[in-house]
């Protein structure tokens, strides 16, 4: 794990209260419409993990949709909101752990993005070996070239990298993604430009 991703999750974790305050409590608008089509076509029964579900926010609205839902998060704050709304939750940090098994769905909403480019390619592996056959990585980036610091929204820096469409689709073929749609949307974010990925992995017909 790089020093700007440890930096980053003692970020989140020091500022939890101030994440929540600044953040939509109800998902709307692109978002919602990227995990409607992540979900779209999947079985009542599928496996869908999260990574960083945060405060519970996506969890919640893909429970809603009739799917059981595991939620994960490198932050301890973030696990403790988790337990206290009743949600099942364990510590998992995609870039030191191992997942032991495979998912129809993987969720990441803004999580990639504070990734070196090295961390988030070696993400992309791992992600694509961590699907069923025709499984789906849903992920989003903030759309824009270079790295930068940040300590808007919860007042402590975090890591940011930014991502253009032309640059991160040789990267899903290369992870063994066999398609993938890339949604580029303005959204009321505090970075209004934003990449929403569903990648998916080869289907077997063996």
């Amino acid at each position: 794990m790089s020093d700007s991703n440890r930096e980053t999750l003692r970020s989140y974790d020091a500022r939890v209260r101030n994440y929540v305050a600044g953040t939509a409590q109800t998902v709307s608008g692109e978002a919602k419409d990227w995990i409607d089509a992540a979900l779209s076509g999947l079985p009542d029964t599928a496996r869908i993990l999260e990574l960083g579900s945060a405060f519970g926010r996506d969890a919640a609205y893909i429970a809603s949709n009739g799917f059981e839902i595991e939620c994960t998060d490198a932050v301890p704050g973030f696990l403790a909101e988790l337990k206290a709304k009743g949600l099942a939750a364990r510590h998992f940090n995609v870039l030191t752990d191992e997942l032991t098994d495979r998912y129809d769905l993987i969720l990441a909403n803004a999580v990639l993005l504070h990734f070196a480019r090295h961390e988030f390619t070696y993400v992309l592996k791992k992600m694509a070996r961590s699907l069923k056959d025709g499984g789906r990585f849903a992920f989003s980036l903030k759309k824009g070239q270079g790295e930068s610091w940040s300590s808007e929204k919860i007042g402590a820096p975090r890591f940011f990298c930014y991502w253009e469409r032309q640059d991160l689709e040789p990267l899903l073929a290369d992870a063994g993604f066999a398609s993938w749609s890339v949604s580029e949307a303005r959204t009321s974010r505090a970075h209004a430009e934003w990449l929403f990925i569903i990648a998916f992995a080869p289907r077997s017909y063996l």
